[in-house]
């Protein structure tokens, strides 16, 4: 069933449309989560029990072989409850929103302003699953909030979205050779570019030459002020009226991701 969509206006008003993750495709990655964290967890308990089986042939005295054992037993604990407890909060952070579940799921938490998830977002919400799976209150609050978002969403102020891939045989799309020419634009890291923005760009340089005289600029400025804004990009030397730098920059964006995601 296809998901509700999401829209966002950006500050450079550039809408985005993201699509809802739904509670299906998030209890799929939360299955598939725990498979991960049981996986580490049997991984932890067989090396803990060879490490005891090690201290056994020792050959030590019962007070040394009980303090080996205990420690053992203290960093398995430790290690079982952060699994348990850091796994969210630590691969959320780190991967953009992602965890190994969410990424073979194909959904992604971000914020609701269509910014990649951070780590505060990230603790926020991961510190209150334990409260949304408490009876199941997370289920329920989805099923009663419009965005689909549990109590850990609600105050982390984050969705979750499914991660759409990329069209990457956009041959309709012409670069400009000058645009290789430039290493400052060809060197570009566009790891915070999503997927989402990735489709608007394309569908943008695909349809350019279609727009008007005079709103071809516009838009091709709005798309460059939001993109500079969020790679934090110099500013673009522009002439008025003229478009041409813009879309260096935005074809640039385009062959830097493609290559990226080819990788």
């Amino acid at each position: 069933m296809q998901q509700p969509d999401y829209s966002i206006s950006t500050p450079e008003n550039v809408d985005l449309h993201l699509e809802l993750a739904g509670i299906g495709n998030r209890l799929l990655a939360q299955l598939l989560d725990a498979l991960v964290q049981l996986a580490v967890g049997l991984l932890v308990v067989i090396a803990a029990l060879a490490a005891a089986c090690i201290v056994f042939a020792m050959g030590l005295d019962s007070n040394a072989k009980n303090l080996a054992y205990s420690v053992i037993a203290l960093v398995v604990i430790l290690l079982l409850f952060f699994m348990q407890g850091a796994y969210f909060i630590i691969l959320e952070g780190a991967w953009k929103g992602q965890t190994p579940g969410k990424k073979m799921a194909e959904i992604r938490v971000i914020e609701q302003n269509g910014q990649p998830i951070g780590w505060s977002a990230s603790l926020f919400r991961n510190l209150l699953r334990y409260a949304d799976n408490f009876l199941v209150v997370g289920m329920v609050v989805m099923l009663i909030d419009n965005k689909e978002r549990r109590l850990g969403d609600l105050a982390a102020g984050t969705l979750v979205i499914r991660e759409r891939k990329p069209d990457m045989t956009d041959s309709a799309i012409k670069i400009n050779p000058r645009v290789a020419n430039k290493p400052e634009l060809a060197a570009m890291d566009v790891g915070l570019v999503s997927p989402v923005e990735y489709d608007l760009l394309a569908d943008y340089l695909k349809r350019r030459k279609s727009l008007t005289k005079q709103s071809r600029p516009l838009v091709a400025r709005q798309l460059s002020d939001h993109f500079q804004s969020k790679m934090q990009s110099p500013a673009l030397e522009r002439e008025d009226g003229k478009y041409e730098a813009d879309e260096d920059y935005l074809e640039a964006i385009y062959s830097s991701y493609k290559a990226r995601a080819a990788e």
